[in-house]
């Protein structure tokens, strides 16, 4: 009989902290050609990153 292997196991996936959030996102294969460049974890993230960053406008 076979065993069957099991898949799910992604303690041995790099992983990093979101730049924005800080939590930690482990390695997607959607992101597999450019992981060095990924810096959020969401597009959420991604929005209040420039949310954050812009001027208080003085009006």
């Amino acid at each position: 009989m076979k065993t069957a292997q099991h898949r799910g196991n992604k303690q041995s996936l790099p992983s990093k902290p979101c730049q924005h959030c800080g939590l930690p996102m482990s390695w997607r294969k959607a992101w597999a050609r450019n992981w060095e460049q990924v810096r959020y974890c969401s597009d959420a993230c991604r929005r209040g990153r420039r949310s954050a960053q812009a001027p208080a406008a003085d009006g």
